[in-house]
């Protein structure tokens, strides 16, 4: 059986959630209303720079927010018709959040009354 996320992203595209030109005209708010291409420039850069640390070390530290990191999986075994066979690891792009930024996150969905965004967005647990 397939997996299927927990994020359904088909339905997050037509509620403006994952609109590019809304996240950089809300990044340009955020750094004192800056031009919405100077913000895209910074983030382009950003990924550029996340990208090549990757290629280069592996792991990138991304301040405030945690370490992205390319882990290899272990080697997974599986049935091919009567006998087995044995899957190479392959790397994986794994993100490991920030202690203090976990912790932030935990708390405020410990506390009642309050909708969780998810849910304001696509009426459903996820």
């Amino acid at each position: 059986m397939a997996h299927k996320p927990p994020i359904d992203r088909q339905a997050l595209k037509g509620k403006e959630v994952m609109n590019p030109v809304r996240f950089f005209k809300l990044l340009s708010e955020k750094c004192n209303y800056i031009d919405q291409e100077t913000a895209q420039r910074f983030y382009m850069g950003l990924v550029k720079l996340i990208s090549q640390e990757l290629r280069e070390n592996g792991i990138v530290r991304l301040p405030h927010l945690g370490d992205l990191a390319l882990v290899k999986a272990p080697p997974r075994s599986m049935l091919a018709g009567r006998g087995r066979r044995v899957i190479e690891g392959m790397y994986l792009l794994k993100f490991y959040a920030n202690n203090k930024f976990r912790e932030y996150f935990s708390k405020l969905s410990q506390q009642k009354g309050e909708l969780d965004p998810r849910e304001k967005i696509l009426k459903r647990d996820l």
